[in-house]
């Protein structure tokens, strides 16, 4: 293959169950297993390496004064990107409706990041079957649940972060960050944009995928593009195998037609819903809102900024040992940060003004105890109340005291925690996502 630059336009992204580096084959990659991440340009990868810098430094006309580094430890391989937040349509856990023979609700394109945020639960057991923790009505809730028909039972109080497969193609050469977790999700949902989703998050090693020029079928980088799509080691161009996403490995308008395709990822816009091909939605952030409730009052007011952020708060271990080169060998999550801020005009009215900013920045002023969240909750409404939306509502949040922000048009500012509602339930959250 002839020597060329690569253009960060033609980046792609892939999220997985199957290690290519670590020997799995090309065909056990399936839409059940392996899905495209649609991301935005400024995406990073990289590992760095710890190192110790010594230094020798003594008297005379000849000094020895001279400095030595070495490599102590590589660092785990941090990662991050943004992708639109989309809805699919997919929200059904009835196994056997039209499209979703596997009953799996899949409301977002990036459905699979977001339990691997809040979930103990892998999207894929290993090379086989989906498993979504997602519910009927495309609802994702972070509190302690059992199984309950085709969503899986899952809980957001875990000690280590699920481990898949996250893949770089960047033009023709392909990365893996082998033991990826995701880390933090940040959705910014200013008023003059569309709702995204920033990802980040760690690994434990970062590899380019290589290829034997006498044998291209049998190794890592070969096997991607027999997947992902580029040109083999031996020059053939290959395309790539996307496939609409049905909750299952096959495009098929029968349940028998299902698990025949290998070699292929799952689309990120393309989705089966109700026997029809459908293009996941974009949601304006211009008719975002948030309902808040603060004692026995209720406000729903307009926006002018708001934001949201999950973070697992995940670290690395990594030993320390002399006269060699360190590298991680685990990782462990946190305390879990569920937190958010809004903005708004600053607007008075009266008691029963549910518009009435003001009122609310002088109750949560005035209010003398050290928690409020016991009485208080948040839900912010991303693309408003009507479809397409993405809702973040949490039941016991803590208000910072909100703040006047004196401009042209005097404003309100305020951030929040979400706490548990019920100690040890991991109650702090429920995602809703409906596309019209």
């Amino acid at each position: 293959m002839a020597t060329q630059i690569n253009l960060q336009r033609n980046s792609e992204v892939f999220y997985s169950t199957v290690d290519l580096h670590g020997g799995a084959a090309a065909t056990s990659m399936t839409a059940a297993n392996t899905w495209k991440v649609e991301i935005l340009a400024g995406f990073a990868f990289s590992q760095a390496s710890a190192t110790q810098d010594i230094t020798t430094l003594e008297s005379g006309t000849t000094p020895d004064r001279s400095t030595q580094r070495f490599n102590t430890a590589v660092n785990p391989v941090e990662w991050n990107f943004q992708t639109y937040l989309r809805p699919t349509g997919i929200q059904s856990t009835t196994r056997g409706a039209a499209g979703q023979y596997t009953g799996n609700s899949k409301p977002l394109c990036d459905w699979f990041l977001w339990q691997a945020l809040v979930s103990n639960l892998s999207p894929a057991s290993g090379t086989t079957q989906e498993q979504s923790v997602w519910e009927a009505g495309g609802v994702l809730r972070t509190v302690n649940h059992t199984k309950s028909g085709n969503a899986h039972a899952s809980r957001s109080n875990f000690p280590t972060a699920t481990q898949n497969q996250l893949y770089f193609k960047l033009d023709n050469v392909f990365y893996q960050v082998k033991n990826a977790t995701v880390n933090e999700a940040a959705v910014d949902a200013a008023i003059d944009g569309i709702a995204m989703t920033t990802w980040s998050g760690m690994g434990m090693k970062l590899v380019q995928l290589t290829s034997d020029v006498s044998s291209p079928a049998a190794h890592a980088r070969d096997r991607a593009v027999l997947v992902f799509g580029g040109i083999l080691a031996n020059g053939t161009t290959v395309s790539g195998n996307s496939q609409a996403n049905v909750g299952h490995n096959k495009v098929a308008t029968t349940a028998s037609a299902l698990g025949k395709n290998v070699m292929v990822y799952a689309s990120w816009k393309n989705h089966f819903v109700n026997g029809t091909q459908t293009e996941a939605s974009f949601i304006k952030n211009r008719l975002s809102g948030i309902d808040m409730q603060y004692e026995t009052n209720t406000y729903s007011f307009p926006v002018t900024a708001m934001s949201f952020n999950y973070n697992n708060a995940i670290t690395y271990l990594t030993p320390e040992e002399l006269a060699t080169l360190n590298v991680p060998i685990g990782q462990f999550t946190g305390s879990k940060a569920i937190t958010g801020s809004v903005s708004a005009y600053l607007r008075a009215g009266s008691t029963s003004d549910k518009n009435a900013s003001a009122r609310w920045l002088a109750g949560v002023i005035a209010d003398s105890r050290t928690s409020l969240a016991s009485g208080s909750s948040a839900n912010l409404i991303v693309g408003g109340n009507t479809a397409p939306y993405v809702s973040f509502d949490m039941p016991a949040v803590q208000f910072n005291f909100p703040t006047d922000v004196i401009e042209d048009v005097i404003g309100v500012t305020g951030e929040f925690l979400a706490q548990e509602k019920v100690k040890g339930t991991g109650d702090e959250l429920v995602i809703k996502v409906q596309k019209g």
